[in-house]
């Protein structure tokens, strides 16, 4: 009878400490529903290609992305076609264009006039796609190196899509075309000149944005 008593006993206090450490089959707490965001989350996309990264100057709400190339290739310009969703919108610089030179590229021709007009364009299409481009004029310029953040573009966060917090916003690059480093010569036979000028398709890889 002692033996039988001293174990029920035991299996009580056992039982009690479960209990008091929260042992048994207590249900998780519930996952919060996320909240409202209030900005931007980027993160650059890997490789050393034809790529668009974050640049130091971004804020929550405003995401300034640089086009860089791969070091050493040498080109004469770039162009681009940038799809963005809903809650997404291309801002512009503080000349009021949605593009923005670096200083990479000569934009002059030989004269070096500052007052005449630059092959550096941009504009938002249908279907929220912003076509952007820089480019040199002149033959006699050389090419530059890729290597670098060759031009800019803004986006800007759409409080009013109501966007909540962790939503993807995948960005779609429809279509990108360089400028070769050899455009030809004015001596050149016609038909090879034609080969040389055409733009060539590239690759640009994006990062992953998303509203935070």
């Amino acid at each position: 009878m002692h033996f039988r008593t001293l174990s029920l006993a035991l299996t009580g206090l056992i039982l009690s400490l479960g209990l008091a450490c929260g042992g048994g089959s207590s249900s998780p707490a519930p996952t919060p529903a996320p909240g409202a965001a209030a900005g931007f989350a980027y993160t650059d996309p890997p490789g050393s290609g034809w790529r668009l990264v974050k640049d130091a100057s971004s804020t929550t709400t405003k995401l300034v992305l640089n086009l860089v190339g791969p070091d050493g290739t040498l080109t004469r310009g770039v162009g681009l076609h940038l799809q963005a969703p809903a809650g997404v919108k291309f801002g512009t610089f503080a000349d009021g264009l949605a593009i923005h030179d670096t200083g990479v590229y000569d934009l002059l021709s030989e004269a070096n006039d500052a007052t005449e007009p630059i092959a550096l364009v941009a504009g938002v299409k249908t279907g929220n796609v912003l076509t952007a481009g820089i480019f040199q004029k002149s033959r006699a310029k050389s090419a530059k190196n890729s290597g670098a953040a060759l031009c800019q573009i803004i986006l800007t966060f759409d409080a009013t899509a109501g966007l909540k917090v962790g939503d993807a916003l995948p960005l779609l690059v429809q279509k990108a075309k360089v400028i070769p480093q050899d455009i030809g010569t004015a001596t050149d036979d016609l038909r090879v000149l034609d080969q040389k000028m055409r733009m060539a398709d590239i690759t640009v890889a994006v990062g992953s944005l998303s509203a935070h």
